[in-house]
């Protein structure tokens, strides 16, 4: 065990500490005075997310434990215990084991004994043993020493055992001093099994298996990132490219993407058909022999099956692309001539096409802000002990396992007041050692402790507010609520912000160019009209939104607490109430998308605003939604069309199809990772130079079925539509 010379004098000062704190509670209470003067700072630690913990809840790397980086468990066949241990007393922890756990300065590289000569090179003991106590067998019997020394290696900062693979099925031996090997025996005086050991750590060594491909995947990433950002940079040029072409060539391009939408569809499906072809006669026409999950990508594209499922699914895409076209054809010419119409409104401001990477800046603050008081949140409380181990032996001595515990009482006092059933005597804790009773009081969360006294703390604060602060400490699920609701809520006013800014731009476009003409400043008028004169609106439509969704959120999360007991036709209920919340949440985003376009137009509030949307919709439902959609449709087709030529060229060039790239192609463990990233990439970056097209085709659709209203209800009105709009909708120009 590393040497702490210091650490008897600080637990005598702790103790003291704790003593006279009790004591002068009263004295230590602050004035109002003194904690408003007081420097603040937030209540969580997120490093406990981050960093392993020991028994008594001390962040090992930390602190005063800042050089005790890694964990030690002093007993890991004692781990087995958790695989029969309650889900509600884990407290949705990952991993948890009934064994005492220390900081350590490093993991030992050799195995021991208690029993043997060079134990003490190594021992391994809670903080208050010194160099001085030499009584081992005693400091084992009272638990604060391990019995066994094994060999091990950091992993996440956990000491886990080295070889664990190759101890399977054998007793664990070691050196015992004399240079002959002895049996080494664990906790319980049985001898130490590898089998044991493989199961008590089989959480962990699943973990070191990613972690093995998660490093790989870091050296991909390392090696390939120059050539991703030129990916995603060659992606931004043709999306910018594609969107001013558009201007001139609208219909030329956007038929273009339809058919090579088709045609790749076609290439696709017959290439996946002659691979499964090729594939299923060289294994005996026979589709699948047998089928396992592994990390290497070149087994899947070794297997039959693959190509024929990716062979139909394309097939199937291909059918209904081709389905679409001919049913929806003279759709698809107005589609056409209002996407034409877009594409000149965007020309006519040219700087609209930059807008969509201020709100993806507000996005990302936003999730790293929310991300940030998530961690806060989960790391805030007081640490909660529980008692952890073998149920039948918590039974008898009246302890329930998941109970909150003192360990601080847990060996001195804790077992007095505990009687054994059996035998009517007490126990100490090396008499429950000696009886092979596994009961340990170890640390289990961060969260609230209804043992703590709030009525001392909050002494002299209103009824109401103690109330308040005793109902939060009870269920503080409550701010991570409030957080999500926060961050769903920001995050659909960032939306709203971005199109109702948008809306101003091309609804003056429509309304504004035959009179006043086109301001050069028109983004900027916009975005301040919106900052200055609609954030109400928009909050309002936003908290519609986010209510919604924290509905959905906490109906999911409902759904998957008690979806192990609940029958058919609850699990229907459910899944009913889910679609609904979807469709609603659809539906309202549809409307508000409209109405911040009313709001654009008119400069009126959120419910003017949405009962006019709602008008609209309901008095032209076909030509709105086909149309809408249609568009949608197109300029998906040119967002897929980019996202699929730029991840095929990143494929041809990682696996060397590129003759004149060959030199440049970096090697590579899993070359599908930054494929996959490219592609991800790619498509969201076109869609934030795309969903400017989509908002001009929907402001200048509803400005067109707005100025058809106002021309049927007033003959003398002058449609401000421009020639193409009024072929359309065949509306006869005014003189």
């Amino acid at each position: 065990m590393s040497k702490h010379p210091k650490t008897q004098e600080r637990y005598r000062k702790r103790a003291s500490n704790q003593i006279s704190d009790a004591s002068d509670k009263e004295a230590q209470i602050e004035s109002p005075k003194q904690a408003l003067r007081r420097k603040k700072s937030c209540t969580g630690d997120p490093r406990q997310l981050l960093y392993p913990t020991d028994s008594e809840g001390n962040i090992c790397g930390t602190g005063e434990y800042a050089n005790r980086p890694y964990v030690y468990f002093f007993d890991w066949t004692k781990c087995i215990k958790l695989l029969n241990v309650p889900t509600s007393v884990l407290q949705d922890r990952p991993f948890v084991c009934p064994t005492k756990q220390v900081c350590v300065q490093q993991c030992p590289n050799r195995t021991s004994y208690y029993k043997f000569e060079d134990y003490n090179v190594n021992r391994i003991c809670t903080y208050d043993v010194t160099q001085y106590d030499n009584d081992n067998e005693q400091l084992v019997r009272d638990g604060k020493c391990a019995s066994y020394i094994i060999a091990s290696k950091p992993l996440f900062g956990r000491c886990v055992p080295q070889q664990i693979d190759s101890l399977t099925n054998s007793i664990i031996q070691a050196p015992n001093g004399n240079e002959v090997n002895a049996t080494v025996y664990d906790s319980n005086g049985q001898p130490l099994n590898g089998s044991k050991l493989e199961e008590g750590v089989k959480y962990l060594v699943d973990l070191l298996n990613l972690k093995q491909i998660a490093v790989m995947l870091v050296e991909d990433l390392t090696t390939s990132w120059i050539y991703i950002l030129v990916a995603f940079g060659l992606s931004a040029i043709v999306s910018f490219l594609w969107i001013v072409l558009m201007r001139w060539f609208a219909k030329p391009l956007v038929w273009l993407g339809i058919i090579g939408f088709i045609v790749l569809l076609a290439v696709i499906t017959g290439l996946a058909i002659f691979e499964f072809i090729q594939l299923r006669q060289n294994n005996d026409n026979q589709i699948i022999k047998e089928f396992k999950f592994v990390a290497d990508a070149n087994y899947y594209r070794s297997l039959p099956i693959t190509w024929l499922v990716i062979g139909i699914l394309s097939g199937i895409l291909l059918l209904i692309a081709a389905l679409i076209v001919l049913v929806l054809f003279k759709r698809l010419q107005i589609a056409l001539t209002i996407l034409q119409e877009a594409s000149k409104a965007v020309a006519y401001n040219f700087f609209s096409l930059f807008w969509p990477f201020i709100p993806l800046i507000l996005h990302i603050g936003i999730f790293a802000y929310w991300a940030a008081i998530t961690m806060y949140l989960a790391t805030a409380g007081k640490p909660i002990y529980r008692i952890a181990g073998n149920q039948s032996d918590a039974d008898s001595i009246d302890l329930t396992i998941g109970q909150i515990c003192d360990p601080k009482k847990w060996n001195k006092s804790f077992f007095k007041n505990h009687v054994v059933r059996s035998s009517q005597i007490s126990l100490s804790y090396s008499n429950l050692t000696d009886a092979g009773m596994n009961v340990e009081c170890i640390f289990s969360e961060y969260g609230y402790d209804p043992q703590v006294d709030l009525d001392s703390i909050l002494n002299g604060t209103g009824k109401h507010f103690q109330s308040f602060i005793s109902f939060v400490n009870e269920n503080q699920w409550l701010p991570q609520v409030f957080s999500a609701f926060m961050f769903f809520w920001l995050t659909a006013f960032t939306i709203g912000l971005s199109e109702l800014v948008l809306a101003g731009v091309y609804a003056r476009y429509y309304w504004d160019k035959k009179r006043f003409g086109i301001p050069c400043l028109s983004l900027g008028q916009s975005l301040f009209r919106a900052i200055v004169f609609h954030l109400g609106t928009i909050a309002f439509g936003s908290l519609i939104i986010a209510i919604v969704k924290l509905i959905r959120v906490l109906l999911e999360y409902v759904e998957k607490k008690v979806k192990d007991k609940t029958g058919r036709f609850a699990r229907c209920v459910f899944c009913c109430c889910r679609c609904c919340l979807f469709c609603l949440e659809k539906f309202l985003k549809f409307l508000n998308r409209n109405a911040y376009i009313i709001t654009a137009i008119y400069g009126s509030g959120f419910f003017t605003s949405a009962r006019r949307a709602f008008q609209i919709i309901i008095s032209h439902p076909i030509r709105l939604l086909v149309i809408d959609k249609v568009c949608d449709f197109l300029i998906f087709l040119g967002k897929l069309c980019i996202t699929a030529g730029i991840g095929i060229l990143a494929f041809f060039f990682f696996t060397h199809r590129i003759a004149q790239a060959e030199n440049y192609v970096p090697e590579l463990h899993y070359y599908l990772i930054p494929l996959l990233l490219i592609i991800i990439g790619t498509y969201v970056i076109t869609k934030c130079f795309f969903s400017v097209y989509s908002m001009a085709v929907d402001t200048i659709m509803i400005c067109a079925l707005e100025d058809l209203r106002m021309q049927e209800k007033n003959k003398n009105h002058q449609t401000m539509m421009s020639k193409n709009l009024q072929k359309v909708f065949r509306v006869k120009k005014d003189n």
